[in-house]
């Protein structure tokens, strides 16, 4: 335990590092997601490595590589949030789909159509959410408010879902997946992350980015979408303990003492970090 919380201290200092000086420098905040992503990318072709199925490293590297220089570009000549997130969805979206068939083409010894799928599956899960976070948090102005909770979504999901757990959990949700998973740890942490997520808004962003609906109307909608955002942090949490199942791993990696290695830190952020673009995109039609 004691191992875990100095661990834990390191890496909330780490993260701190990048992202509160990204406010004033909004790049940092590509550096940041450049180094998650390297790592990422590192443990999850490792993970996969030890499953029985054989999808293309080189295809995957060149994926992340690829959403790394549209997220510089898109940052850099600063273009709309929505044309920035359409053209990564027309550039990467093409290039999952030559992932996903590719394989099946170039290799003649069997069907690879599995190993195409998971290879354009881990570009897609891993430079999707990254590329939100470079472009919500240099593009849209006040962008970095907005993906301030989606970062911290899934600790603040975590910590309320394992109190509520610990003190009302009965009930087994994925037994098969996570063991200590309860449904009143999911129903608590979703409703905590929802009510911190809704006053951060209330407090931080309403009166700052001149949200012009009605305070009230705007709680609602803000505590709708911080229990989605708990909802997508427990999927990101159970998606990346089903891949571990999979391929017989117990972590991602060990960098981290205690906590494993890097997607073990970030499986749930994944999940919720499109969920703050979400937010930011439904904020600017109420300025």
């Amino acid at each position: 335990m004691r191992q875990r919380v100095i661990t834990g201290a390191f890496f909330a200092v780490g993260v701190a590092a990048f992202v509160i000086p990204s406010y004033w420098v909004p790049f940092l905040m590509i550096v940041f997601a450049a180094v998650v992503g390297a790592v990422c990318f590192y443990e999850m072709i490792k993970a996969i490595g030890n499953g029985q199925s054989e999808p293309s490293n080189a295809m995957m590297i060149i994926g992340g590589i690829i959403a790394l220089i549209l997220a510089v570009v898109c940052s850099c000549t600063g273009m709309d949030l929505a044309v920035a997130l359409a053209l990564y969805l027309l550039i990467e979206g093409l290039y999952v789909f030559m992932c996903a068939i590719i394989p099946s083409v170039v290799r003649t010894d069997g069907n690879h159509i599995a190993d195409g799928l998971v290879t354009g599956g881990v570009v897609f899960y891993l430079t999707f959410p990254l590329f939100c976070l470079c472009v919500v948090s240099t593009l849209p102005e006040n962008g970095w408010l907005y993906m301030v909770p989606a970062l911290a979504g899934a600790w603040i999901s975590d910590t309320c879902a394992y109190f509520a757990g610990v003190t009302l959990g009965k009930h087994k949700i994925v037994p098969h997946i996570s063991p200590k998973k309860t449904w009143e740890g999911c129903v608590g942490g979703a409703v905590g992350c929802a009510l911190i997520v809704m006053l951060y808004f209330d407090i931080v962003v309403y009166g700052a980015d001149g949200i012009s609906m009605n305070i009230v109307l705007f709680s609602l909608l803000t505590f709708v979408l911080g229990f989605l955002m708990s909802v997508m942090s427990q999927l990101g949490d159970w998606t990346a303990s089903l891949i571990k199942r999979q391929v017989g791993i117990k972590d991602y990696g060990n960098i981290f003492p205690g906590h494993g290695g890097m997607m073990d830190r970030f499986d749930s952020t994944l999940f919720t970090i499109p969920t703050g673009v979400l937010i930011a995109i439904a904020a600017s039609f109420l300025t």
